[in-house]
């Protein structure tokens, strides 16, 4: 009884942290610029019911996360399709100078293309039973979702690359 009260208070503790952080980031820096002159009361209406929005996704989220036989892996595999892209970009900023904002910009969007298509598709296949053939490609049964992460590193790393030597340091 007792563990299951403590890990419900974690869980709880971190949901509203999040709620919290993200109805602060699209209250202050988005909703201000689309209305900058909404009044204080405003902005709180706005950030409750963006909370009320991101409480009905994490609602709608539940039938996907299902489909993934253990919670870990789905967590792991969510991490290897979304962190790769703004590893590989920070690293590279941080120890190579001449990285540009328009290498990095578009570096990142290829890099959540690349992943969110790998999550998608590992998503809407369906994982055969015990015994049944896998006829899912070769991309999803023959590749990690770890070492996808390394390529997806690679890919995002090599593109932020290329394009910051073509464009103006």
């Amino acid at each position: 009884g007792l563990m299951m009260a403590v890990m419900l208070a974690a869980l709880l503790s971190s949901l509203t942290s999040i709620f919290n952080s993200s109805s602060t980031l699209w209250t202050l820096d988005i909703w201000i610029l689309i209305r900058p002159k909404a009044k204080e009361t405003e902005l709180l209406i706005c950030g409750r019911v963006f909370v009320l929005f991101m409480v009905c996704v994490g609602i709608a989220w539940i039938p996907i996360v299902q489909n993934f036989s253990e919670l870990f892996h789905y967590i792991q595999s969510v991490t290897s399709y979304l962190a790769p892209p703004i590893c590989a970009v920070y690293l590279l900023a941080v120890f190579w100078g001449r990285t540009t904002e328009q290498g990095t910009f578009w570096a990142l969007i290829v890099g959540l293309c690349v992943g969110l298509t790998r999550f998608i598709w590992e998503s809407v296949l369906d994982t055969p039973a015990c015994g049944e053939e896998d006829n899912r490609p070769k991309a999803i049964t023959e590749i990690h979702y770890l070492h996808f992460g390394c390529i997806l590193f690679a890919i995002v790393f090599v593109w932020c690359w290329g394009h910051s030597l073509l464009t103006q340091p």
